[in-house]
């Protein structure tokens, strides 16, 4: 690093130095590569410890970022936890529906059967089906599981 003259005619040592010397020589002679003890400055815009500042300023708005992030990775593991929970209640829930499904539509098979059965016997007969209550209520039992099946897709 140079010496270098200052405005009033004296010279320092790079670009940040103190305008103390009355020679080149002499400031090159005090500073003989003492660059290791020296504290440059990056672009010489700044002093070292406006750099020191803004760098602690960065350290600590980044971990905040990062205290910020651990929080949301610690909700995001809680989330996780609660809807695998969620995932094994619907399971059960579906396991549980599908048997009863299973069961409901045997039973279903079982009162067309009938139906179709007391139906053509009314009608050798020469009654009035609707007349008979069981067979209305059966109808009716009928028309809301079709109603259960197109709802839930089974």
């Amino acid at each position: 690093m140079p010496c270098t003259k200052c405005k009033d005619g004296k010279y320092k040592w790079g670009e940040t130095g103190e305008c103390k010397y009355d020679s080149k020589e002499s400031c090159e002679k005090a500073n003989p590569k003492k660059y290791s003890k020296m504290r440059p400055t990056p672009l010489g815009k700044k002093s070292y410890e406006e750099y020191e500042k803004e760098l602690k300023e960065y350290k600590e708005i980044n971990l905040s970022k990062v205290v910020r992030v651990e929080l949301g990775v610690k909700e995001l593991a809680g989330l996780a936890k609660q809807l695998n929970k969620n995932n094994e209640e619907i399971r059960n829930f579906g396991n549980k529906m599908m048997s009863a499904s299973s069961v409901a539509d045997a039973n279903e098979g079982a009162i067309k059967n009938e139906i179709k059965e007391i139906e053509k016997g009314v009608k050798e007969l020469g009654l009035n089906i609707a007349d008979i209550p069981s067979y209305k209520e059966a109808k009716t039992v009928l028309n809301k599981y079709d109603k259960l099946r197109k709802e839930f897709n089974l």
